[in-house]
């Protein structure tokens, strides 16, 4: 009778189903705002270094969350047009997906709410094998010979450009800026020997080390380090903000072994960093960018 009662006490123990676990699992999971849905807005060609790396963390996004996250390319003018459309938004599920802030010509007080860094990677630059050894040489043939002197970019404006403008003014030799809407047709464009250098972030170099070879690189001949950051539009609240950092900060640690592989380092800065550098980067190139008549 007494193992009877027993019995009857225990079959109205609920059952912990696996639907039961994955409730609780996303009940732990950072709660997205509004509509569920992350769209990141990549100011550069699919195929690039931050089209790479938004989809690696996209991936990451939608597993944290168990919603979806959309990567919407919107290339040209050095990201800036991808910055001036999330700066016009009003909604906060568009998030501007910038790589090394994308363009200088975007200001830090524009009104876009820096989220966190996720990731660093190094610029390069990069040419043919048959190209002079190392950098003074290449430049030494560069002032003799304009065939030298092309240098392709992710666009106008953009920090690669800035980069190339500054290598070429230290060595007192005029460049010929070859702009296209990202990294990969730039690269892409020294390989098929219609230009003569390159400068691009690593990420992109290493499809093509068997074929091309880094004249300079972030800290040796390039002082500047890339970053990936993510801003939202302006507005956008605290709490919303807040939200979106722990989200993206879990993302930057998932990501950790896939974004070695393709040549990022994984970090996690905060948003108060993210403006620091930000500020520091936009200070750093204003004086080129006027030299260069592309001052806002």
């Amino acid at each position: 009778m007494a193992c009877d009662m027993r019995r009857k006490r225990i079959s109205h123990v609920p059952r912990l189903t696996p639907l039961f676990f994955a409730a609780l699992v996303m009940l732990s999971s950072p709660a997205l705002p509004n509509d569920g849905q992350i769209t990141l807005v990549v100011g550069f060609a699919a195929g690039g270094t931050s089209s790479t790396a938004a989809r690696i963390f996209a991936e990451s996004v939608e597993q944290i969350t168990r919603s979806s996250t959309v990567v919407e390319n919107r290339p040209g003018a050095g990201g800036a047009i991808a910055a001036d459309w999330v700066l016009r938004q009003k909604g906060t599920q568009t998030l501007l997906f910038m790589s090394s802030t994308s363009s200088l010509k975007t200001p830090p007080q524009s009104g876009l709410v820096p989220i966190g860094v996720l990731a660093t990677f190094s610029y390069v630059a990069v040419t043919k094998r048959v190209s002079p050894a190392n950098l003074a040489e290449y430049m030494n043939g560069a002032s003799r010979e304009e065939k030298y002197r092309t240098v392709a970019t992710a666009g106008a404006g953009s920090i690669p450009h800035l980069i190339g403008a500054k290598l070429f003014s230290d060595y007192g030799v005029p460049m010929v800026h070859v702009p296209y809407q990202g990294s990969a047709p730039a690269i892409l464009s020294v390989a098929g020997g219609h230009v003569a250098l390159a400068i691009v972030p690593f990420p992109d170099f290493l499809p093509f080390q068997d074929s091309l070879r880094i004249l300079a690189q972030t800290g040796s001949g390039i002082e500047t380090e890339g970053w990936v950051g993510i801003f939202a539009p302006p507005e956008t609240s605290s709490e919303v903000v807040a939200r979106l950092s722990e989200i993206f900060r879990q993302a930057s640690q998932r990501s950790r072994e896939k974004l070695r592989t393709v040549g990022f380092g994984q970090v996690w800065r905060s948003g108060t960093e993210v403006r620091a550098m930000h500020e520091k980067d936009y200070v750093q190139w204003q004086p080129i960018l006027k030299v260069l008549g592309l001052h806002p």
